[in-house]
């Protein structure tokens, strides 16, 4: 082939100088855009990760410290969540065990560190050891314990062990709903206490909805192996629906109802049982008391049905005087956050407080560096009604959420409990006609025939409820069922859940 080469006019010099800026003028458009795509298709990457990282997983496998290869063993995973912001937004608990989940002598655990910074590289996984010298079992559902490292602030000055930069874990989509990651030997290289030398890992990971696969090969100071490889061993992903944790729960992870702190309500169509809170509003525990002793409920009635709202009971016109109780109590709107409450976190955040979990079973939410926690309003919260004056309520008119969780009254009203039993015949009422729910006629309320303490019963009047303990393993595996719902008929697991969607079980005491 022949090309002829000669020099180019200057109306052509010029067609290629205005097509050199047109291109460079593309160029300044379509290079970030493919940016903008790269880095949403990364987020939406990593988004999916973090959901399917949680998680327990489970079976019998090739003992990998069997030469022989014969030796078979049953083989735990458990990935969960952990609220340690010192670390990062994504942190992540990793209990390696070989007599179940939930161990209190587990094999390995490990703490995992997502780096969300796009500009750090959002797929690479910091990861930490725990050693058994800290005494460390559960982490996750033992907040107390968690709260003592998290003090230290660095996972290093928390006792743990952490690698080189090397030994970071980087994870990449190999397919729809799968995704790898690996770490080669000729990068990662660490002291080990356990065998006391050198140690250079090759891991692989792959990690999907139905299972969690690695292959871990240590090669110590010699260069050789110091376990025959045994290949990837995989194990499926336990699905944990909230039917089966509640099935498969303790005895001693329920709680039985204080008689003392169990109030009834007896409507005709049957009974509404409330559980009352003396952590938080132990004055207007305490006058309400008094108000139902001294018979202030009898001849009143339900008065306002708000749809999506409240359904509130008392005095109808205002006119009934207080006989043996205070008609004012000054607000327990809120309370000191003291070291002898336990708060069980929730680890998913909130865009009402800083923190959010349980308190004795209730939902509950604080702000931990101001040193104040509050009650929330949740479907079921029960509250007392108000004036304007914070100081106006006391017991007399109370209310419950029926509708979706009213969060703004925070630390406006005074939270007494929340209904244990009987939410459903308080929600099917009636709404009410005029402004904010209220009933319009006499005829259209609800007339309370009793309300009384479980304790001011006999026994056989009683009924008798546990309560699922907010620190129990049962209801750390009950929240990451909720959280990523993994049932046939679910899609796309949520990855998160917020507080007042989490459910807190109640049973009929179990006969002996």
């Amino acid at each position: 082939m022949h090309i002829e080469l000669r020099q180019l006019t200057r109306s052509e010099s010029q067609w290629l100088k205005v097509f050199g800026l047109w291109l460079l003028a593309l160029w300044s458009v379509v290079a970030p855009a493919a940016a903008s795509v790269s880095a949403r298709d990364r987020a939406a990457d990593f988004a999916e990760l973090t959901q399917l990282f949680s998680g327990r997983y489970s079976g019998v496998v090739a003992d990998p410290t069997d030469p022989t290869a014969q030796r078979s063993i049953s083989l735990y995973h458990k990935i969960a969540r952990l609220d340690w912001p010192a670390l990062g937004e994504y942190v992540y608990y990793h209990q390696i065990s070989l007599d179940g989940f939930d161990s209190k002598q587990p094999w390995q655990q490990k703490i995992y560190v997502f780096d969300q910074n796009l500009a750090r590289k959002q797929d690479t996984m910091r990861a930490f050891v725990i050693p058994p010298t800290l005494g460390i079992a559960n982490l996750e559902s033992d907040p107390v314990k968690l709260s003592r490292l998290a003090k230290g602030g660095s996972a290093e000055a928390a006792g743990l062990q952490g690698f080189q930069a090397g030994c970071e874990i980087r994870w990449s989509r190999a397919a729809e709903g799968t995704f790898t990651a690996r770490v080669r030997k000729q990068d990662c290289r660490y002291d080990s206490a356990a065998f006391k030398q050198k140690i250079s890992p090759e891991i692989s990971y792959r990690l999907s909805g139905e299972s969690f696969g690695f292959e871990e090969i240590l090669y110590g100071a010699q260069g050789k192996p110091l376990f025959p490889a045994s290949g990837m061993i995989t194990l499926a992903r336990q699905a944990s629906t909230a039917a089966a944790v509640l099935a498969a729960s303790k005895p001693t992870e329920w709680r039985r109802l204080d008689p003392e702190r169990t109030l009834y309500m007896d409507l005709d169509a049957g009974r509404v049982i409330f559980e009352l809170s003396a952590v938080f509003a132990p004055q207007h525990v305490a006058n309400l008391r008094a108000l139902v002793r001294a018979g202030w409920f009898e001849g009143l009635s339900i008065n306002r049905v708000q749809d999506n709202f409240v359904t509130q009971w008392g005095d109808p016109d205002g006119k009934k005087t207080i006989v043996g109780a205070a008609a004012r109590v000054p607000p327990e709107f809120e309370r000191e956050w003291t070291t002898d409450i336990k708060f069980d976190s929730l680890t998913d955040g909130d865009i009402f407080a800083p923190q959010v979990g349980f308190v004795d079973g209730f939902w509950a939410a604080g702000d931990r560096d101001a040193g104040r926690f509050w009650m929330t309003h949740c479907y079921g919260t029960l509250g007392v009604g108000r004036d304007t004056a914070a100081d106006s309520g006391s017991g007399a008119e109370l209310y419950v959420v029926i509708g979706h969780a009213p969060r703004q009254l925070d630390r406006n009203i005074t939270v007494l409990g929340r209904a244990v039993s009987g939410m459903e015949l308080l929600a099917a009422l009636p709404r009410g006609t005029q402004a904010l729910g209220f009933y319009a006629t006499a005829a259209e309320r609800t007339p309370i025939r009793r309300v009384v303490f479980a304790a001011d019963l006999p026994p056989t009047e009683r009924v008798e409820l546990e309560l699922l303990r907010t620190d129990s393993a049962s209801f750390a595996a009950l929240v990451e069922a909720r959280r990523n719902r993994r049932d046939d008929w679910y899609k796309v697991p949520a990855g998160k859940i917020d507080l007042c969607s989490t459910p807190l079980p109640v049973r009929r005491k179990a006969m002996p």
